[in-house]
């Protein structure tokens, strides 16, 4: 296990056993609801994670196509509030300050996962990488 350290939260994570997690999975909770609210996310998701955050997500062994939640919190202005989750096979060492800023409004942190359920075996433990940002609304569809 390799460790990495987010803001004052110190991790150790498992690289290989989350992608391998990962290999098993067809799709990302965004397409595994369809809904309106997910498919909004899911037409902006190459453009939704900034760079350090992708960076992060490879390091960690994610696919950033398969996140296992997306859910969306209402308007905010001209915008909608989006969050949601990675998982990831790991263990919290610090948990520390959790919202680190990636910059225009994305925020993410480290969370225990263990109790969750998962969508494909991670292992005994599991973290998951949350985030929330905001985005417009782009499908023609109407909320």
């Amino acid at each position: 296990m390799e460790q990495i350290k987010l803001g004052e939260q110190t991790v150790r994570y498992d690289r290989e056993q989350t992608r391998k997690a990962y290999s098993t999975m067809k799709s990302g909770g965004a397409e595994r609801c369809g809904c309106s609210d997910c498919r909004n996310f899911a037409a902006q998701r190459s453009t939704v994670y900034p760079k350090n955050f992708r960076a992060l997500l490879d390091q960690l062994g994610i696919d950033p196509e398969k996140e296992d939640e997306v859910y969306n919190c209402g308007p905010e202005g001209p915008l909608r509030a989006y969050g949601g989750w990675f998982y990831f096979a790991g263990e919290l060492i610090e948990p520390g300050e959790r919202m680190t800023d990636a910059g225009s409004g994305f925020q993410y942190y480290f969370a225990d996962a263990r109790r969750r359920p998962t969508p494909t075996d991670f292992g005994k433990n599991v973290l998951a990488v949350e985030f929330c940002t905001k985005l417009p609304w782009v499908i023609s569809e109407k909320t």
